[in-house]
């Protein structure tokens, strides 16, 4: 079976997604059988693109000039998905945009219309799943299509398939990590002497903090990722506002060395676990003793700690953005709908 394929979305991670696609196509076919057609690309800013088999090298280059519209019957505007499901039907749709912590659009809309076509659909946004995971489900079982989003957590480090496969059977009891590399990367430059300001700025300029880093640096990205936690590893929906969040605005070097002074590192620590009978979720600076493998979690990346019955402990580790290691995550979701289906 030869998979069609559309993608919602060409900022970093859709971008990343179409390089990926396009650089691996042979290998895919010769190790995982896995064949495909890039049918569509469309962006609310760089137009719209559709054909029998785009070449994605062809997509990247007229991207890298601004838009799609260099491309033959490209449009300059993003054509609706409905619209473009009717007339270029696709096997999986990836939706790449960028995430409204409060609405969850414009990744809800896009994975009710892709679902509601009875498309496959796989999401690198947390906003829809954040809000709805369990509505979304519904809706792909009612119309009998797969919905994944192992990109909307850990970016493409394999949090949650690493619970549906490995380490099914086991019961989970807590979930807890460094979900957001930018705060991560801020409490690694003030451990070595820098303010939070310079800290913020440094990361900034590298690219890991939007000019407007409030979601990230109070919590509330976290917030997001915990919700999508709460419902997938314990059927159990939070809304945002039900997660007892702080972010990191308030920490000063004093506080740093505090926590260094009894052997212990500050950490963004986003979390879910079973309690007084109930499901909470958590998002706050902990000081984590060094002995603790997320205490050595330095940079933007990210790590989690899955507390079970049969196993204890198990830490993941592994990149939590940038455009090649989010689209792995798409990439792996989309093998998993192509295995499924064979």
């Amino acid at each position: 079976m030869v998979f069609k394929i559309g993608v919602v979305g060409c900022g970093t991670v859709g971008r990343g997604l179409v390089s990926l696609l396009g650089d691996k196509r042979g290998y895919l076919k010769e190790k995982y059988g896995f064949s495909f057609k890039l049918s569509f690309v469309s962006d609310f800013i760089k137009g719209t693109v559709a054909g029998d088999d785009l070449d994605p090298f062809d997509v990247i280059k007229s991207l890298e000039k601004g838009d799609l519209t260099s491309l033959p019957g490209a449009t300059k505007e993003m054509r609706p998905l409905q619209e473009l499901l009717s007339s270029t039907p696709v096997d999986i749709v990836c939706d790449a945009t960028p995430t409204n912590y409060e609405t969850g659009e414009p990744g809800m809309s896009i994975l009710k219309s892709a679902l509601k076509s009875g498309t496959n659909a796989i999401t690198s946004s947390k906003g829809g799943v954040g809000l709805d995971l369990a509505g979304l489900k519904k809706l792909a079982s009612d119309n009998g299509v797969a919905l994944r989003y192992e990109s909307s957590v850990l970016s493409g480090t394999p949090l949650i398939n690493l619970v549906r496969g490995p380490l099914a059977g086991c019961e989970v009891l807590k979930v807890e990590g460094i979900v957001n590399g930018t705060t991560n990367y801020i409490l690694t430059m003030m451990d070595s002497g820098a303010g939070y300001a310079d800290a913020l700025k440094e990361a900034q300029r590298l690219g890991y903090a939007e000019a407007d880093p409030t979601g990230d640096v109070e919590g509330f990205d976290a917030a997001v990722k915990v919700c999508i936690m709460a419902q997938e590893f314990f059927g159990h929906h939070l809304r945002v506002s039900d997660v007892d969040r702080t972010g990191i605005t308030g920490i000063t070097l004093s506080d740093i060395a505090s926590a260094r002074d009894g052997g212990k590192r500050l950490k963004l620590i986003a979390g879910v676990d079973k309690s007084g009978g109930g499901v909470r979720g958590f998002v706050k600076p902990c000081a984590v003793d060094l002995a603790h493998p997320l205490a050595s979690i330095m940079g933007a990346t990210n790590a989690v700690c899955v507390s079970t019955d049969n196993l204890g402990d198990i830490t993941i580790v592994g990149p939590g953005a940038g455009a090649r290691e989010t689209a792995q995550g798409l990439l792996s979701d989309m093998l998993d709908i192509a295995s499924a289906s064979k």
